[in-house]
């Protein structure tokens, strides 16, 4: 338990290490962020620790970010993959062997990332502050690692001393040549020089005279485009700057951004490791199954609409069926009603003349009573 503890506490001291030293280097992936992230991007495999990686050596020397970065790599090196790359550099500089692959995808040992991360921000660090000169830790040997004492990082020095000279080409990690353009203009130039068949590492003299008629030309461009700007100040006002607008657009672009870098580092990492092995296979060969397919799909289209139309037929031979049935249910029902309505008639008109015929009767027997009488009478 005391062992665990003391391991524990270590740990978190080296954590706290790693944190302060990469805010100082103004890491752009420790901002806002806990301990938990910094343990994870550290020593979880994943996108997050290879951008770190990255963002290292780019800090270290902008010669590696050209050599890293896709886009900046030459013909051969895009053929490796980042990872490649970054081992390439990591074992030019010592910090590793040429084949540690797993201490760079970050699958080994929690001990062996310990020093691996120990060694390569304490570098970043003794660079970053070689290239300040009024850094106050210029006064001191070094920047010396909290984990270690001053003799043992002077042992350590000594060992990735060596460790450099022993190196292969380390000339074209760090290249002393001084190059005046951008890295993707120098591009351009050095395919421009090929196309007009020149060396590109030994251009041919220029012309004074076309380079003065270049430099005039040149000259009245940007003095007709300061005209144009000073045209275009001139029918526009500009309100003051609010401050607090500014600060209020600073922090939704930087929300924006900070949502835009995940996703991008996202869709990297899945193409680096889902997608890229399928962009370099042979496209398929097809044949020619496809006007096969598409008469196949117009017989059907066909054929669907037929049993739509049917299906139409039948609900109108049930719909006609139905009112049919219910007219002829209708007629039915009206002639018996016809019929009771006339037997009832019937009575009645019997019921009647069974009425008249017992006055008849009555009157019949009334007048033969009274012929009787005056008979009776006149006698």
């Amino acid at each position: 338990m005391a062992l665990s503890s003391k391991r524990e506490t270590k740990q978190k001291h080296l954590i706290s290490s790693f944190r302060e030293r990469l805010e100082k280097l103004g890491c752009p992936y420790t901002e806002g962020v806990d301990d938990s992230w910094i343990t994870e991007m550290i020593y979880k495999p994943g996108e997050p620790r290879i951008k770190l990686l990255q963002w290292l050596f780019s800090k270290f020397d902008s010669k590696l970010h050209e050599y890293i970065e896709p886009k900046f790599a030459t013909a051969e090196s895009k053929l490796d993959s980042r990872i490649q790359r970054l081992l390439f550099v990591t074992s030019t500089l010592g910090l590793c062997k040429y084949d540690d692959v797993d201490l760079l995808r970050g699958i080994t040992t929690g001990s062996r990332q310990d020093a691996f991360m120990d060694k390569l921000i304490d570098l970043v660090c003794i660079k970053d502050a070689a290239d300040d000169p009024d850094n106050k830790a210029m006064r001191s040997p070094g920047v010396v690692s909290e984990a270690m004492s001053l003799e043992d990082q002077f042992q350590h020095d000594s060992h990735l001393m060596k460790a450099l000279l022993k190196q292969e080409k380390v000339d074209s990690v760090l290249n002393p040549r001084l190059s005046l353009l951008p890295p993707d203009l120098q591009r351009q130039y050095e395919v421009a020089m090929v196309e007009r068949g020149m060396d590109k590492d030994r251009p041919p003299k220029p012309d004074l005279q076309s380079v003065m008629e270049f430099a005039e030309k040149l000259s009245q461009d940007l003095q007709r485009q300061q005209e144009i700007l000073r045209e275009v100040n001139k029918s526009f006002t500009y309100e003051a700057p609010d401050p607090s607008r500014s600060e209020i657009v600073s922090k939704t672009m930087s929300l924006v951004l900070c949502e835009l870098s995940q996703l991008v580092v996202g869709f990297t990492y899945c193409y680096e490791n889902e997608m890229s092995h399928w962009c370099n296979k042979s496209p398929p060969v097809l044949n020619e199954l496809g006007p096969a397919f598409k008469r196949v799909y117009n017989l059907l289209q066909t054929f669907v609409k037929l049993l739509k139309d049917f299906e139409s037929i039948r609900e109108s031979y049930t719909h006609l069926s139905r009112d049919t049935r219910h007219k002829i249910k209708e007629s039915t029902h009206s002639k018996s009603s016809l019929g009771a309505a006339g037997q009832a008639m019937l009575e009645s008109f019997q019921e009647c003349v069974s009425v008249l015929d017992e006055s008849v009767h009555r009157r019949t027997a009334n007048s033969s009573h009274s012929m009787l009488e005056v008979s009776r009478l006149t006698r």
